[in-house]
């Protein structure tokens, strides 16, 4: 009897015992397999300027990235931008299609010739546009940012990168070192990034800060040029204070574009 009442103890054991949860999705092969033309990602960044005796600068970009076979191939952003605490708001739309961009916004269509509302202003290093040192589109960047992480808990990734360790992970670009939270989701992708670098010359310092958000991984996404004929080439552009403010609009985050 002991041994009839011991055997179905075991198997009630057997029956109720919680199955065995599935692995964690793999955050790089997650990412690649998003890597569908047609297909992109929602994004809400915030970044901050500060510094030593200075008022800090804020910026807030939000828009869809649009997926090729390699990566971010376009990009449809809207960005807010506050220089000083007493500057007003200005509010620009970038549109990056084939490595060139384009324009419009705050101040520039009442200086554009008549039709034209739309400025042209070169070629793009590439399509992503982030305040944040590292790209995590870049399959080698995220999951740099993984195996560096000295924290992981219920999908935050927290760590720190040195200047060396970061130009490894982002070839195209270098830069101070680097301190990040990054969030992974259930399916594996990425949910939120925030990264903090700081320079610092005694009593001097400058600190940037960078928060992004991501959201509807693979959802439709088709980003065209603007029609040709509201497009005119920063180039031809002969007003001297509009050309000034096209100069500055090239020093947006990551260095996207290239120097005219």
């Amino acid at each position: 009897m002991k041994r009839v009442l011991a055997a179905a103890v075991a198997a009630a054991a057997l029956l109720t015992a919680a199955p065995a949860q599935a692995a964690a999705p793999d955050p790089v092969r997650a990412l690649e397999k998003q890597f569908v033309a047609g297909h992109g990602v929602k994004i809400s960044e915030v970044s901050r300027m500060e510094a030593t005796d200075e008022a800090p600068s804020t910026s807030q970009m939000t828009g869809t990235y649009a997926f090729g076979e390699s990566g971010i191939v376009a990009a449809d952003l809207t960005m807010r931008s506050r220089p000083k605490k007493s500057s007003p708001l200005m509010t620009f739309r970038f549109v990056i299609v084939d490595k060139q961009v384009y324009v419009q916004g705050q101040g520039l269509e009442k200086e554009l010739p008549e039709g034209k509302t739309w400025v042209r202003l070169g070629g793009a290093a590439n399509a992503t546009v982030t305040s944040h040192p590292v790209d995590i589109f870049r399959p080698a960047a995220l999951k740099g940012l993984l195996s560096h992480a000295r924290s992981v808990k219920s999908g935050l990734y927290s760590g720190s990168l040195t200047s060396k360790q970061l130009s490894k992970l982002n070839a195209s670009k270098s830069g101070l070192p680097m301190d990040y939270r990054l969030n992974i989701g259930p399916t594996g992708l990425p949910s939120r990034l925030r990264t903090s670098s700081q320079l610092d010359f005694g009593k001097w310092w400058v600190r940037e800060t960078a928060d992004t958000r991501y959201s509807a991984w693979g959802h439709k996404a088709t980003i065209e040029a603007p029609p040709e004929e509201q497009v005119i080439d920063s180039k031809d552009i002969e007003n001297t204070g509009l050309d000034e403010m096209l100069e500055a609009l090239q020093l947006i985050p990551n260095e996207a574009l290239a120097s005219r």
